[in-house]
């Protein structure tokens, strides 16, 4: 059995969520040990509200350790115990995110943290202190959600004021919050937030300019006072510092750092310099070094990965339009083909009359009888020699006793019309026959031509699509494939879809050596999204892989085949793949007759078929190609019934190309529906002739295809199809034996069936 899409796949990440938990329980215990206007960080609550499942319990973990770390055991047990609450309802919870579930965590967050901290109050000025903190914890939970809600869709380093406020707002509460936690942990004079929020102001200023910069440093001067409690002045530093800095045009690090330090430094001295100020000119020596340890790659603004993704797609448009303006070339080629050919044609019309109207021109044009058998007996003459022409065509041969009176009697020539008539009818065939076969190869050309226009107008429409390239996402694939030793990967390309689908193509001369299902764990770890597993197809040397995020349907695949003969290969063959957007494509091709020689053209149909799919090349397209592929293939008739099933996982709407195949069967909900094809098979005609359904399948929906060696009645075969427990690989095999059976002791062809369910 053939499962395609990895639907039903686990990719295995224990590795994963052990890395994962242990990241989050340093986290949490980091934030729990942190302070907040004297008392125990608030955002631990908020912390845990934000994660879900293991990780939900690895954060309440964490924050429990880092409680009683902290060595304030009677104030843990109790916050604990508000922390144990809040989980609780983090895990009821079934969605990870939403509107509903923020109000409902911020509210839980903000009443655990004020019902903790109120139980050690004494004052009316510590319960405001516990209300502050529970609004804190509140709040941020929130914003915590929303943070993780961009991370996981890549776009938290592309938020703007215009494109999304509302992100760019949680990113900046997000970044107080940091800061203020990291500034409750200090080395010696080193202040740990201080040099966090030096090294993300210089960061902010040169990667997005001057403006962000001065934001950047008051709000985590913010972060700085929540967290440490001092450094009043230091918001005006870092903002005009920061500010001066973003000026710097050619974005190098060491310059950045040189005006950072020499005007933090200059406006600290208008503050006197005492030990406090001394320390925080070596907390921004220290943040300006910390700076420098970030990649040049990174500092690219996002104005400027912006303009270099349109880049990108500019050059995208012009391919398809470079695409498109060849389709039309090949449109002139094959229209100006067709003129030429109908004008010659028309002017060498011929009928069967040349041939003895051109010998008796050249043999009676100057017999002293002329104008007696071309004047006075003209219809009597016309009518003895077609009447000779006509044995000529019935393969006879003439003589001169053929002839009659009165030409008999008095023509000299006739041995002489009898050899030049019997070499003209033979010109004139052989005329006949090399213009029926140029008039075929025309067709077939023209065929040819019409296939690739469309191929180019598909590679076009596909090329200047609204799914825009992603450089950004390009560099990430082709690191991961890169990390697993696919050296060789080249034109790694990644776009993105509706709904956040995600397609990955890349090429390579060599093979991607490694397992697909490493690609695929690769792939989701990098982008944070589940990938199906890879597809990988093989045209001469050049290797294709494609890969798509988790479809929605996974499809099962069954068939079973009968032989003619039993000593004698099955004349039908099989063959399916899926393509790089989450297509699966099944085909079925019966060959002429049965046997061996059934069998090659069969395996011709659906092998090139489907290595003209995997390239990229339209349905339609590549049933013309093949078309004309089978007419020029061989000298001796040949051709071979079609039938195409293409499938959508994501969307499950199934389109069907049958070319002379037999009878399908459809259960689609309570509704069973059989299509029959009017069609002819592939090779008859220069122009295929097909035709095409389309209609969309849900969960154990069912699909049968068949030959036309399998015979069935329709009421017992949709029965057999609606039971709800039906296993397909006895399914197919049931209907092949009563196909079988009811064909009797001589069956007239191979019998195949193929058995599709769509499953979530």
């Amino acid at each position: 059995m053939q499962k395609y899409a990895a639907g039903k796949r686990k990719i295995s990440v224990s590795g994963y969520l052990a890395v994962t938990n242990a990241i989050v329980i340093i986290a949490s215990a980091v934030i729990s040990m942190s302070t907040i206007l004297g008392r125990p960080s608030p955002f631990s609550a908020s912390f845990v509200a934000t994660l879900t499942g293991i990780h939900s319990v690895s954060a309440f973990v964490g924050s429990v350790i880092g409680f009683f770390l902290s060595g304030d055991y009677g104030n843990a047990v109790i916050i604990c115990s508000s922390l144990l609450s809040v989980m609780a309802v983090r895990l009821m919870l079934k969605k990870e995110s939403g509107r509903s579930e923020g109000i409902v965590m911020a509210i839980t967050c903000a009443g655990a943290v004020f019902t903790a901290n109120a139980v050690t109050s004494g004052s009316v000025s510590e319960l405001m202190s516990c209300f502050a903190l529970g609004l804190l914890s509140g709040g941020a939970a929130p914003v915590f959600m929303h943070l993780k809600k961009l991370w996981k869709a890549k776009e938290l380093s592309e938020v703007t004021i215009k494109n999304n406020p509302v992100g760019l707002l949680s990113v900046m509460t997000g970044g107080v919050i940091a800061i203020s936690i990291l500034s409750a942990y200090s080395i010696n004079i080193f202040n740990i937030g201080i040099i966090f929020s030096v090294a993300s102001s210089c960061f902010v200023a040169l990667r997005y300019g001057s403006g962000a910069g001065a934001i950047a440093g008051s709000i985590t001067a913010i972060g700085v006072f929540m967290g440490a409690g001092g450094y009043p002045h230091l918001a005006a530093v870092l903002s005009v510092s920061a500010a001066v800095t973003g000026l710097i045009k050619d974005g190098r690090k060491i310059n950045a750092v040189s005006v950072l330090l020499l005007t933090s430094t200059l406006c600290t001295i208008l503050f006197t310099m005492d030990n406090s100020n001394i320390s925080l000119v070596a907390n921004i020596f220290m943040g300006c070094a910390l700076f420098m340890t970030v990649p040049e790659k990174y500092l690219i603004s996002g104005e400027k990965i912006r303009t270099r993704d349109n880049s990108d797609n500019n050059i995208k448009e012009l391919f398809g339009h470079r695409l498109l303006f060849a389709k039309n070339a090949i449109n002139e080629v094959r229209t100006t083909i067709d003129m030429t050919a109908e004008k010659l044609e028309s002017d060498s019309k011929r009928d069967i009359s040349f041939v003895y109207n051109t010998a008796c021109d050249k043999l009676c044009r100057k017999c002293r009888y002329n104008m007696q058998c071309w004047g006075n007996e003209y219809g009597d003459s016309v009518k003895q020699f077609a009447e000779l022409t006509k044995r000529l065509k019935n393969g006879d041969a003439i003589s001169e006793e053929m002839f009659k009176a009165p030409i008999s009697d008095r023509c000299s020539k006739k041995s002489e019309l009898c050899g030049e008539m019997t070499r003209l009818y033979n010109s004139f065939v052989s005329s006949l026959s090399n213009k029926r076969r140029i008039a075929q190869m025309r067709s077939v050309l023209t065929a040819q031509l019409s296939a690739t226009e469309k191929l180019l107008t598909r590679l076009s429409e596909e090329t200047t699509s609204d799914e825009d390239i992603k450089s950004e996402y390009n560099r990430i694939a082709k690191g991961a494939l890169k990390g697993l030793g696919c050296e060789g990967a080249k034109a790694v390309n990644v776009k993105v879809g509706d709904n956040g689908r995600m397609f990955l193509e890349a090429y390579s001369d060599k093979a991607f050596g490694t397992s697909k299902q490493d690609m695929a764990g690769a792939m989701s770890l990098a982008f944070h999204k589940k990938f199906d597993l890879p597809v990988v197809a093989r045209v001469g040397d050049s290797y294709k892989l494609s890969m798509f995020t988790k479809t929605t349907y996974y499809l099962d695949v069954e068939i079973y085949q009968i032989s003619k003969n039993e000593d004698a290969p099955c004349g039908d063959y099989y063959d399916s793949f899926i393509d790089n957007k989450g297509n699966a494509y099944i085909v079925l091709s019966d060959g002429m007759g049965s046997g061996a020689r059934a069998r090659i053209d069969s395996v011709f149909v659906c092998d090139m078929l489907i290595k003209l799919l995997s390239a990229g090349t339209g349905e339609e397209s590549a049933i013309e190609i093949v078309n004309a592929s089978v007419m020029l293939k061989s000298a001796d008739e040949s051709f071979a019934t079609l039938e195409l099933c293409k499938v959508d996982l994501y969307s499950g709407k199934v389109t069907i190309y049958k070319a002379g195949g037999a009878s399908t069967y459809i259960k689609c909900g309570n509704v069973n529906s059989k299509l029959s094809c009017k069609g002819l098979p592939i090779g008859i005609n220069d122009q295929p002739s097909y035709e095409k359904q389309s209609f969309t399948l849900s969960q154990k929906d069912m699909i049968i295809m068949t030959s036309d060696g399998a015979e069935l009645n329709d009421k017992w075969l949709f029965r057999e199809m609606s039971k709800s427990d039906t296993d397909l690989k006895e399914l197919v095999k049931n209907v092949a034996e009563t196909a079988k059976f009811y064909s009797g002791n001589k069956m007239n062809d191979d019998i195949s069936v193929i058995a599709m369910r769509l499953g979530k």
